[in-house]
């Protein structure tokens, strides 16, 4: 058996051997803080890990006061140099005893040290969080919904610890006592809806290989016009899929649509390209798109529970034409073993919308409960984070 000592010493020295971090394929790189989680797990005192879970959230709590307090744009401002409790006073709000304590927990949390002479020194992530970067916007976005997980266990009792299967009752509106959902509630709350769609955004920039990547496009979605549509994206958010597609495939006919609530779509700021428009639009409403070569949904479903879900695969269905195809990319749980990434997202879509993460098996079901086939389940080796499972249906 291998001691202690000898254990620290293959890890120490596995260390020293590593490449950059950016060198490594994504794919390893998951796979190497897994190996390293693991290690973590044999070796915490079970003492330790309660520790950890009660004070998990400070990081974050920490960095949302830090960008309100304008640590990180007075940090920027120094050109990542190392600056004075003084010089950084002189540049945010509040006083110096406050700066002192948010600048600590900032150095907890690896994102700064403090020199031997007593300035601060930035580390590169801190620079990620000032002014004009998404990073800011992402801690934004999940502070908010902090409130709705700090009232989980209050909401649960209210309901008698029933699972929520309703958009319009969950944490989230018990939390910030309002009937709208969340997506109604962004709209009279620009900041935050702000921060959702870069949220979005960024999510993509951590994500595997694409569905039109390892999908026929060229063979499924083939149209004989440039005046047929022939992709609809569906809650399509700022369009970032439809502009990825018409790139990736430039000449093939046919126009692209990506649609989505107009305080959304007016957030469109980049072209999407030619033959490219971009649609305000209530997919709970009838589509006013009738009879695409193809109706297209990423990770808009996983935000409804499957009263609301039909609803929306109903409004689709009614508009499709005989060749018509339904394309949903999502993502999908493994049946056991789920990872705490897709564990957490799954709570999160309960305590916010009523919704949840889907295994395979419940895919399946929504669509044909909405009256279509499964025709295929396409997936990529290379999954990344986020919509891992492409599932192409028919009407039936």
């Amino acid at each position: 058996m291998t001691s202690a000592s000898d254990a620290i010493a293959a890890v120490t020295a596995a260390l020293a051997q590593l490449p950059p971090a950016e060198s490594i394929p994504e794919e390893e790189r998951f796979k190497l803080l897994g190996a390293m989680d693991k290690v973590r797990v044999a070796m915490e005192p079970p003492v330790l890990t309660v520790r950890n879970f009660c004070f998990a959230h400070y990081g974050i709590v920490g960095i949302r006061v830090a960008i309100s307090m304008g640590i990180f744009d007075a940090l920027a401002a120094g050109g990542g140099s190392p600056q004075t409790l003084s010089q950084l006073s002189e540049k945010t709000k509040g006083d110096e005893k406050l700066l002192v304590r948010i600048l600590r927990l900032l150095g907890a949390n690896n994102l700064l040290t403090e020199t031997a002479d007593g300035a601060y020194q930035p580390m590169p992530l801190a620079m990620g969080f000032a002014s004009g970067s998404p990073l800011p916007e992402a801690i934004k976005h999940f502070y908010a919904n902090m409130k709705a997980s700090v009232n989980l266990n209050e909401f649960f009792e209210s309901t008698g610890y029933k699972n929520p299967d309703d958009a319009y009752n969950t944490a989230f509106q018990f939390a910030y006592k309002t009937k709208e959902h969340h997506f109604e509630w962004l709209k009279s709350h620009p900041e935050d809806l702000h921060a959702f769609n870069v949220v979005m955004g960024l999510n993509r920039q951590i994500e595997g290989a694409q569905w039109f990547d390892f999908y026929p496009v060229e063979e499924k979605l083939h149209v004989e016009s440039n005046d047929r549509v022939r992709l609809i994206d569906v809650g399509g958010g700022l369009g970032h899929d439809i502009a990825r597609l018409r790139e990736r495939f430039p000449t093939l006919p046919g126009r692209l649509i990506v649609e989505d609530l107009p305080d959304v779509v007016k957030d469109i700021k980049t072209p999407l390209g030619e033959n490219v428009e971009a649609i305000g639009y209530d997919m709970f409403t009838e589509q006013p798109v009738k009879g695409a070569k193809s109706y297209y949904l990423r990770t808009v479903l996983h935000d409804w529970p499957d009263k609301q879900a039909l609803k929306v695969l109903e409004r689709i269905r009614e508009a499709m034409a005989d060749d018509s195809i339904l394309l949903i990319n999502e993502n999908t749980l493994p049946e056991k073993d789920a990872p705490e990434f897709s564990i957490a997202l799954d709570i999160l879509m309960m305590e916010m919308y009523g919704s949840l993460e889907r295994t395979e098996k419940e895919w399946i079901d929504l669509l044909e409960q909405a009256k279509f086939k499964v025709v295929k389940v396409w997936r990529s080796e290379s999954q990344g984070v986020g919509s891992n499972a492409l599932y192409e249906a028919v009407p039936v």
